[in-house]
């Protein structure tokens, strides 16, 4: 099953023109999305294809975005942890801890894909943010992922660190985006700052590892679970 972008450029809050870019599928024109990393890199939030589908982002430093992403995801799903997008291996290396041989092998034959690694959370990755000057979020662990999609791929090489992620609803037949916020209150479409649309996506997400105590398949997805093979 696959899923389409339904939403359309349009004014975001306040009146400010939020950036709508269509790229080609295979991210031959990546390029095009200049803008979306411009935002990003300013702390800015939207919405990025990856291979799996389209997700929420924000860089890992932005607390804003963060808080945005979990406000648009509403209070159930924010409790859901928010997963760490990297350009590759070193940078899984530097936010992560407990990475033996045996793991190491095991990341380098799984990403980049569609799968999440789920592994202890390192000093470098910011653990406490907050809402209303209330603890929203902490970390422990974080699940992380490093795309094989050409666009994700080159926005993550043009910034100086990974992005924070957390998928975009669909509807219940999984065939649209949902451009509504959760909670009823609005559109999530004029809550970010930008979306970079590439056509139709997969809607079954990635596999997922808890790597944190051995190997555990905590959740099947477009990622084959003979990795372990």
């Amino acid at each position: 099953r696959c899923t389409v972008l339904a939403a359309r450029k349009m004014e975001g809050k306040g009146g400010v023109e939020q950036v709508y870019v269509t790229l080609e599928e295979d991210g031959s024109d990546a390029w095009r999305a200049d803008e979306a990393v411009r935002i990003l890199a300013d702390g800015g939030m939207g919405v990025l294809p990856t291979e799996t589908g389209y997700s929420f982002v924000t860089k890992v430093s932005s607390k804003k975005g963060v808080e945005r992403i979990l406000t648009i995801k509403g209070a159930e799903d924010s409790k859901k942890p928010l997963s760490l997008l990297c350009i590759d291996h070193a940078t899984i290396d530097r936010y992560t801890l407990g990475i033996d041989k045996a793991r190491f092998k095991l990341l380098k034959r799984a990403l980049p894909g569609p799968y999440t690694m789920i592994l202890p959370a390192s000093e470098e990755l910011p653990k406490q943010y907050f809402k209303d000057g209330k603890k929203k979020w902490k970390r422990k662990e974080i699940g992380v992922r490093m795309p094989s999609c050409e666009i994700s791929q080159s926005v993550l090489s043009q910034l100086d660190e990974p992005l924070l992620c957390s998928s975009v609803p669909t509807s219940a037949s999984g065939v649209h985006l949902i451009c509504e916020d959760v909670r009823g209150d609005g559109a999530w479409c004029k809550s970010v700052d930008f979306i970079v649309d590439a056509g139709e996506r997969p809607v079954e997400g990635s596999t997922i590892f808890d790597l944190t105590d051995g190997v555990e398949l905590v959740r099947s997805g477009m990622g084959s679970a003979d990795i372990l093979d």
